[in-house]
């Protein structure tokens, strides 16, 4: 998911010269509700303290770590090794290998698709429309030597026609610290465009848009997404630090139909939101579903061919 959002938020064609560079971020994820306190005991360092990933690209190879493993992207020899560094071993895939597992998946999930389709007395949901807004607060910070001011963007779903008060949705927040432009992150960006487009093809960006909204838990996530992707360029520099919530939304006159539709669009998710509330007359109720923290450690315009290398004394694991 992350290498998606990646890639769909570069809108610009690829420069011909590729440049070095390096970075160490810092992420944590958590999820809520009673799915999410499983989920953030199984993730870990992901959802508790957070992991620290280091990023190296070099011509074209990408070297990815965070603790003990690792992912090298070697875009000439087509060519994708997973490490483990407690272990010194590695294993190998190739383009052609992941491209054969993308299109078995990809020709499970038409199937899948077709099947559902020739339902023709399925009750198809309302429409949904999505607002964006961007503020700055006036806030500033030195973060990590960068000093940065505070932007809050938020991108709000809700039923076409009514108002998010009355009818509920979903509320995506970014609180993002904004900084100067990080040539390293550019980098990222562009070298995975470069993967992406190798491995699939000039058609990737479709299937990959595809792929992100097969992903998403909701439409209205996947709505909410698709337009924080698409509006991002109006943010002038790289995000330091940054906090991303969604949330969803019972309002105070949420429709019988809504409340009644599939559990896997926006209506369903929020009927039994609504029945978990003991007041549901009281009027729109927020519910976080999750967030995300993400921090730019340091970042530098160079990397060595060292530095994107396979130790010599790892060994392959069968």
């Amino acid at each position: 998911m992350k290498t998606l959002i990646l890639v769909l938020t570069l809108s610009v064609t690829v420069s011909g010269a590729f440049a070095d560079a390096s970075f160490q971020e810092k992420t944590q994820v958590h999820f809520s509700g009673a799915i999410g306190s499983i989920i953030n005991v199984f993730g870990r360092s992901a959802t508790h303290e957070g992991v620290v990933s280091d990023v190296y690209i070099h011509r074209d190879r990408k070297l990815s770590r965070s603790g003990d493993t690792g992912e090298l992207i070697d875009l000439d020899q087509e060519k994708i090794y997973y490490i483990n560094y407690a272990r010194k071993t590695y294993k190998v895939k190739t383009f052609d290998e992941l491209r054969r597992e993308y299109e078995d998946a990809k020709n499970r999930a038409e199937d899948r698709e077709s099947k559902s389709s020739a339902k023709s007395d399925e009750k198809k949901g309302p429409e949904y429309e999505v607002e964006f807004d961007v503020k700055p607060t006036g806030n500033k910070e030195t973060i990590n030597g960068w000093a940065t001011r505070e932007e809050i963007v938020t991108v709000t779903v809700h039923e076409k026609g009514k108002t998010l008060e009355d009818a509920g949705g979903f509320v995506l927040t970014d609180d993002a610290w904004m900084g100067p432009r990080i040539a390293a992150k550019r980098e990222l960006m562009e070298f995975e465009q470069r993967y992406m487009k190798k491995l699939y093809g000039d058609a990737y960006m479709a299937n990959m848009q595809q792929a992100m909204a097969a992903m998403a838990a909701t439409p209205a996530f996947t709505k909410a997404m698709k337009t924080f992707n698409a509006k991002q360029g109006a943010l002038d520099g790289t995000a330091i630090r940054s906090k991303m919530t969604f949330e969803s939304v019972t309002g105070k006159n949420a429709s019988q139909d809504q409340q009644q539709q599939s559990g896997s669009g926006v209506g369903g998710l929020l009927g039994r939101i609504r029945k978990r509330n003991n007041n549901p007359e009281s009027g729109p109720q927020r519910n976080s579903m999750f967030e995300s923290n993400n921090e730019l450690l340091k970042a530098t315009a160079s990397a060595s061919a060292s530095d994107v290398a396979l130790p010599a004394d790892f060994r392959l694991e069968k």
